[in-house]
């Protein structure tokens, strides 16, 4: 009773989140269809998503850029109809700190606006604009930038392995700081970037572990909500100089390398799917987060190669053990093959080896094997103005040294799906509907495991985005007694 009153309350949203978009078309003039070249496309803001930002803050980044950066349709109402950027660089992975922080500066922007979320104002509202306010004083005074985000998940499940809870809920916090005080209007400047994570729950069970643990699923159903202990940790701590005009980019120090490798901005479990087979590169032996360097040069506008080497025996709640000499080294090819507007991802080639742990054990996406890999991700704009994408991927690991021995996946998302007009005035910010089939061979049985997702994701308050899934786990890997089971989900990001 309580799982088919949850569908029909996220029906009813759905429905009348689609009706008050479909009004609200309905009293906009109507907009160009985007017959123009992708170069007149290109708008405001937000600098790629691995190039370092020389300006002290996003209204000095619009007016430096001038109006060759952005569209100039309005309202009826006289509201700027400009279409957010935000140009990929070598990682978009909103989890990764420097993405994340511009990611959270751009979304404020969008959050003074009057009329991009379900509700205008929440209890939240004045505590984001006394700290951002703050911050800002903060940056005047040491140029230091400051950004929070703040995820909550509740998950629950059906079909689930009798005797297991079917319901978990967890939370995961990010504080990121950077200082861009050196050499700032250089062409190799440089920043410090601080990430720091915390994971708690409710006393439930996590959602990462619920799927695994109750549906005997090896696709897990959540990423990354776990609970840590202790709760915070460092998670990045790295330098990183070079930019798009130098021709070069590297960052040295604490890194996460499954924040930096075959990552896309539309494929991330804080703001659009949600289980760890539709959202990491698991067919890679991604050591955790530790010592590492990761290097790449703009070879031109739409080609980049990147280069990471990192200690294998890394674990992000101590130092690794770099000593050991054990390397985990990847080389990426990445290229833009037909894009349509300057937002459009790169798709991109990955090969990679591992030399395993010292011990033997396991660690993030490594069995503590040595061997080796490939890893592709192919990502294509549909429309001219770049709201629908599609993404292919495919990885196949050698030598049991992998989570996944095989992954595949084929994702759809649509952003503004009711074409509403919003995409041209928020960006990868607006409504977004995403769909995804998911495929694993996990290393360690002989079941091969599917899941489809859907989700659909919207601006709940001006801080605050609220995203509904749902999940069909297919022939779970560890319970060969069941053919399915399947997830739903509420998830609440807030940024201030």
């Amino acid at each position: 009773m309580r799982r088919s009153t949850f569908l029909i309350a996220i029906v009813a949203i759905l429905i009348g989140r689609g009706i008050a978009l479909s009004a609200e078309t309905r009293l906009l003039p109507a907009y160009p269809q985007f017959s123009e070249p992708a170069a007149r496309l290109t708008v405001q803001d937000v600098p790629p998503g691995d190039q370092l930002d020389t300006r002290d803050s996003p209204t000095e980044l619009q007016n430096d850029r001038g109006q060759q950066d952005r569209t100039d349709d309005r309202d009826e109402k006289g509201r700027a109809a400009d279409r957010i950027a935000f140009r990929p660089g070598f990682t978009s992975d909103p989890q990764d700190p420097v993405v994340e922080l511009k990611r959270i500066r751009q979304k404020r922007e969008l959050a003074d606006k009057d009329d991009i979320a379900l509700f205008r104002t929440s209890p939240l509202t004045p505590l984001r604009k006394r700290s951002i306010e703050c911050e800002k004083r903060i940056y005047e005074a040491t140029n230091i930038k400051l950004g929070t985000a703040l995820n909550t998940l509740l998950q629950g499940l059906t079909n689930e392995i009798p005797g297991n809870r079917n319901v978990g809920m967890s939370s995961f916090v990010t504080f990121i700081g950077t200082w861009d005080g050196w050499r700032k209007k250089c062409a190799d400047r440089a920043e410090l970037t601080l990430g720091v994570e915390g994971r708690w729950n409710y006393g439930t069970t996590d959602p990462t572990t619920l799927g695994n643990i109750a549906l005997g699923s090896l696709g897990f159903t959540a990423n990354p909500f776990t609970t840590y202990s202790p709760t915070f940790i460092v998670r990045n701590l790295f330098w990183r100089q070079g930019s798009r005009e130098a021709g070069w980019m590297y960052r040295v120090g604490r890194v996460t390398p499954d924040q930096f490798l075959n990552t896309s901005l539309h494929i991330n479990p804080l703001s659009t799917y949600l289980p760890i087979v539709g959202t990491g590169a698991f067919a890679m032996g991604l050591p955790d987060s530790g010592l590492g360097l990761f290097a790449g040069i703009f070879v031109s506008d739409n080609v980049n190669v990147v280069g990471v080497v990192s200690d294998a025996n890394a674990n992000r709640f101590t130092f690794g053990d770099i000593g050991e000499g054990d390397l985990f080294t990847a080389f990426e090819i990445q290229a833009k093959l037909l894009p349509f507007t300057e937002n459009a991802g790169y798709s991109k080639v990955t090969f990679w080896h591992n030399d395993g742990t010292a011990n033997g054990l396991p660690i993030n996406g490594s069995t503590g094997a040595e061997g080796w890999g490939v890893f592709i991700k192919l990502e294509q704009e549909l429309t001219c103005d770049g709201r629908a994408i599609a993404i292919g991927r495919w990885g196949r690991s050698y030598k049991d040294s992998a989570l996944y021995e095989q992954q595949a996946a084929g994702h759809l998302v649509v952003y503004d799906p009711f074409h509403s007009g919003r995409f041209k005035r928020m960006g990868f910010d607006a409504d977004l509907f995403g769909i995804a089939y998911n495929w694993c061979q996990p290393t360690a049985t002989i079941r091969g495991e599917s899941n489809v997702e859907l989700f659909y994701r919207f601006p709940l308050f001006p801080e605050m985005d609220a995203t509904l899934s749902y999940q069909a786990v297919i022939h779970p890997a560890l319970n060969p007694d069941s053919d399915y089971g399947s997830a739903l989900s509420l998830r609440l990001r807030s940024t201030w």
